[in-house]
């Protein structure tokens, strides 16, 4: 198989060069020479170049395409990739994460991946955080990483109240599963109690008629140039609301956002807008999810030992542990069982090692528009804890 250029650039024909298949031949077309029998495609610079090119009559058959026009097809597509396989996210973070600069990591579940900014806090930190990330996954990674970087100061740890019940490797869910399969046991190599990995096919981003591509080295590429664009942070979601005529409802929807959060259409709403009812209506839906944990007894025991000796080792080889509980809403806070906080810091208490701990809900220092739902920080939120937590790590080097 055969792909032409012309006229491209010597830094986008090497682009093209690193991604092609292995069974195609990158050629520079050529009007004394004909085209190879199986050429495909030709790829060029600018209309410009097209207009040169289309009056030869070798190539009249033959598909041409602008190299702006491929590069926008394969930077959604790497988009998409980014924002669904977490690994890939994962992965350029762990990268990050061993350069010698680097002295302070953020681990933890959705509170941790939305609710603290790695950018604010400076460049020597990076955010490991994912949504639904649990004990067991927070302190494998924090494990790996203050292991194989002794320029490791400082690890925090964003939680929950329902923290020490999360286990997503006992999880039924598909979405669990496929966090397991496809982000953690690729980097970890690890499924915990998990079984049956291998019943998720990954999923293919670029279209059949571009076979003439290698998918994995194209998706690594252009994910690299996200991360880079992400300010190394992984995709998030806005959070808008709508309502629902037919159904007579309030629904959540949920998109990625490459640059800011309050994008919204004409008949959504934010957050803070909505009437107290609906915000209390949401809240209860999903406390009656995360209520569920607290018949998992077996977890919340094993999960206070794995955090116990992560701990330990942390304050082994001179590493600071920070723990924060981020905050929720009065709406969340209202219809989550009140067992979960009193057994959240039962767990704490069993902590041998030393950490310095901080519980959000006792700065008053947050409103409704804060936040992105009833539990999670949006933009502006994030911007005050971090804050917060950056001053606490600064006066803790004092």
């Amino acid at each position: 198989m055969y792909i032409y250029s012309y006229r491209l650039e010597e830094q986008q024909r090497q682009t093209l060069q690193s991604f092609l298949s292995d069974n195609v031949v990158l050629k520079t077309f050529s009007p004394q020479e004909p085209l190879v029998q199986g050429t495909v495609l030709v790829i060029i610079a600018d209309m410009a170049a097209a207009q040169e090119v289309w009056k030869y009559s070798q190539v009249q058959n033959v598909p041409i395409v602008l190299w702006d026009q491929l590069e926008k097809v394969l930077i959604a597509c790497a988009w998409q990739a980014y924002c669904h396989s977490e690994w890939r996210y994962l992965q350029l973070a762990l990268e990050t994460v061993q350069k010698p600069t680097t002295n302070t990591i953020v681990l933890g579940s959705s509170y941790a991946k939305y609710g603290i900014s790695a950018q604010q806090l400076g460049a020597q930190c990076v955010n490991l955080g994912l949504d639904a990330q649990d004990i067991y996954y927070t302190c494998k990674l924090g494990q790996l990483v203050v292991k194989s970087n002794p320029n490791i100061q400082q690890v925090v740890l964003a939680s929950g109240y329902y923290w020490f019940y999360s286990d997503i490797s006992r999880a039924n869910s598909t979405y669990a599963q496929g966090l397991i399969t496809n982000t953690y046991y690729p980097i970890l190599k690890d499924a915990h109690h998990a079984s049956n990995l291998n019943n998720l096919e990954p999923q293919s981003y670029l279209s059949a008629d571009m076979d003439f591509l290698n998918e994995e080295k194209a998706m690594d590429f252009y994910c690299r140039l996200l991360y880079q664009q992400q300010n190394g942070e992984s995709a998030k979601l806005s959070k808008n609301f709508v309502y629902n005529a037919e159904k007579t409802s309030w629904e959540m929807n949920s998109r990625f956002v490459r640059t800011t959060f309050d994008q919204t259409h004409s008949d959504e709403m934010t957050w803070h807008l909505l009437s107290p009812m609906v915000k209390d209506a949401f809240a209860v839906e999903r406390c009656r999810d995360h209520n569920k944990l607290l018949r998992h007894i077996e977890s919340y025991e094993e999960n206070k030992e794995i955090l116990n000796q992560f701990v330990t080792l942390c304050n082994t080889i001179g590493v600071e542990v920070y723990i924060l509980c981020m905050p929720q809403t009065k709406y969340y806070l209202r219809h989550l069982l009140p067992e979960f906080r009193e057994r959240y810091f039962a767990a704490l208490d069993t902590i041998e090692g030393t950490y310095q701990f901080l519980d959000f809900h006792d700065a008053d220092i947050f409103d409704d528009q804060d936040y992105l739902d009833q539990d999670h920080l949006g933009p502006q939120g994030a911007e005050k804890a971090t804050a917060f937590l950056k001053e606490l790590l600064a006066s803790s080097k004092d």
